[in-house]
């Protein structure tokens, strides 16, 4: 009578016998994950002994182990991280500036507290004491550990190498509510006079003169909300000057890698955020002299660019912006900072939903809440309905 099939995962009849030592040894068909059966032994001192070693070594090998990995839940966390590098490579599904930012995350946050660690002893009060321990530092670190801790472990439990993901069961991080930064229109001016006497050469000691693209680039960030690395990814073929509703086409890049040259990706920071900004005449005026300063170009020549026709680096036009700025006793502002202010603008003159429109966001919970400078003012409008609901009566 032929054997039934064993399923994956499962064992026949065990049977014992005595070995010449006097042990006793118990063994058993076992199915493993290949689709293989086995014979799988152990012996103890009696045969009740050798029967409960034999389980619990067949409850080890069932611990969901698939055959396309190495790791058991006693594996190092150490060689999680790198079998989940390699599984975020073999898929190819983000950006290479997000893996390596996952890399730099991992090894610098997580793995000093975790690469000595088996999996197994990676529990929900160990990961939780961790997290808080480094949102008491910073809580931006304690959010970035926490998503690749959380894919790392959640790749273990995908590929059944533990049962479940601790990182589930973590408490909710809590930052201290937060107020976007916006300049004003006075402020706004106070830097464009800033930039302006420092591209006029006022105080030019040595080195190239400015080239005028400085304040050109901050125009256009105030024109559009564009992100710097965005405005410095613009090309000639992007600019429409020439109709009676001047735009620009947001539809890429600028990124630097380590070890690598700074080059134009095609897209924004998402596929989604391509979009179409008509153009304050501010803005169309400073691009309208940046083109005419540039000289011939090509289509799909940057419209801001090195002297060597390179793409300009978002570190160095931070750099700069941050040094002619520092000159003039202005402090704290970012490239950033133009793109909330520009935002609050549209939402107090307008509404929170072109706002969002504006900044290419596909939900107004992220502009409201990183980009959106609130009023303490509120609206001068209830003044009058109050005294229309709760006038005194004329004696």
């Amino acid at each position: 009578m032929a054997r039934p099939r064993l399923t994956i995962g499962t064992f026949g009849d065990i049977t014992t016998r005595v070995m010449p030592s006097g042990r006793f040894e118990a063994r058993t068909r076992y199915r493993d994950w290949d689709g293989r059966a086995r014979q799988v032994q152990a012996t103890g001192a009696t045969a009740k002994a050798a029967e409960g070693a034999l389980k619990a070594k067949l409850a080890e090998r069932s611990l969901l182990r698939p055959t396309d990995t190495t790791l058991t839940p006693d594996s190092l966390f150490a060689d999680l991280v790198a079998y989940w590098l390699s599984d975020i490579d073999l898929e190819g599904r983000i950006s290479k500036t997000t893996r390596n930012l996952y890399e730099r995350n991992m090894r610098t946050l997580v793995s000093p507290a975790f690469d000595s660690l088996t999996l197994r002893e990676i529990g929900v009060a160990r990961c939780d004491q961790f997290i808080k321990q480094l949102a008491k530092l910073s809580y931006s670190r304690a959010k970035q550990a926490r998503v690749v801790l959380r894919l790392a472990l959640e790749l273990a439990v995908r590929h059944e190498v533990l049962p479940r993901n601790p990182m589930d069961h973590v408490s909710r991080l809590h930052r201290e509510p937060h107020i976007p930064d916006a300049l004003t229109a006075p402020e706004v001016n106070v830097i464009r006079a800033a930039i302006a006497r420092w591209e006029a050469g006022e105080d030019h000691v040595s080195g190239p003169k400015p080239d005028g693209q400085l304040g050109a680039i901050v125009e256009v960030m105030l024109g559009t909300s564009a992100r710097i690395g965005e405005v410095l990814a613009i090309r000639k073929r992007d600019v429409d000057i020439t109709s009676a509703v001047p735009s620009i086409r947001l539809a890429g890049t600028i990124v630097s890698r380590n070890g690598e040259r700074t080059f134009r990706q095609d897209h924004p920071k998402t596929a989604k955020s391509r979009r179409v900004v008509a153009l304050p005449t501010f803005t169309a005026d400073a691009v309208r002299r940046r083109l005419a300063n540039a000289g011939s170009m090509g289509l799909d020549s940057l419209l801001f660019q090195s002297r060597d026709g390179t793409p300009l680096t978002t570190a160095n036009v931070r750099r700069q912006l941050r040094h002619v700025l520092g000159g003039a006793g202005i402090e704290g502002v970012t490239p950033h900072m133009f793109r909330r202010t520009v935002a609050t603008a549209v939402n107090t003159n307008a509404s929170i939903e072109l706002a969002a429109e504006l900044l290419g966001h596909t939900d107004t919970k992220i502009t409201v809440q990183h980009y959106i400078q609130r009023s303490e003012m509120v609206n001068p409008a209830t003044a009058a309905l109050l005294d229309r609901a709760f006038a005194k009566d004329e004696q």
